[in-house]
């Protein structure tokens, strides 16, 4: 066993409810990751967002904003939770460079820090200590920069994103991205082995 993974609200439930927190509990004792996988918003937030220009591009119900909006929800809300206080060695990934995370990690972890907040957290300890990102379906150079700078090459794992990105354009990319080849190697095998324990 090496690792779980989740899709989005379970009954319109998100996954940092107290009920799912035995899950947490036991991939934390077993030193396994969770990948949070997007999936579809809920019907009243597809309806209020997106219903006015779901028809003529579908899509962008889907892989062009709303995965990333529904799974990048889920990971602030996990942080928020507390669970990571209860369990400061659970390990989570997200797909497609972290949801945009990385580039709103200072926004997020500055505006949270403000007063009036219930606890002090900080936003960006815990993303970038308990949160790996994949590289699936972002293939750009400024977004694989921008995760370095924010969160380091060891926590950046390689991932395709068919059938939505051709399989084909991930590895070219990757064989020109401008970072040397020891970098390369960790994003393509040598992040995962670590994570994975492989």
């Amino acid at each position: 066993f090496k690792g779980a993974m989740l899709h989005g609200l379970a009954n319109s439930v998100f996954l940092d409810d107290k009920r799912f927190w035995p899950i947490y509990e036991r991939a934390e004792k077993l030193d396994v990751p969770i990948y949070f996988h997007p999936s579809l918003p809920h019907p009243k937030v597809t309806e209020i967002y997106y219903q006015d220009y779901a028809k003529d591009f579908p899509l962008v119900v889907r892989p062009a904003w709303g995965y990333t909006v529904e799974t990048a929800t889920q990971a602030i809300r996990l942080v928020l939770s507390g669970v990571f206080e209860a369990h400061p060695n659970l390990k989570v990934i997200l797909g497609h460079f972290g949801e945009t995370l990385p580039f709103l990690v200072w926004r997020v972890d500055h505006a949270i820090a403000r007063p009036g907040a219930a606890k002090k957290i900080s936003f960006r300890d815990i993303f970038c200590n308990n949160f790996w990102i994949t590289t699936s379906g972002n293939f750009s150079n400024p977004a694989l920069l921008c995760c370095v700078q924010e969160m380091g090459i060891d926590r950046i794992l390689f991932a395709i994103d068919w059938p939505f990105v051709p399989n084909k354009p991930g590895m070219q990319w990757l064989k020109e991205v401008p970072l040397c080849d020891e970098d390369k190697i960790k994003i393509l095998s040598g992040n995962a082995q670590r994570l994975f324990r492989l």
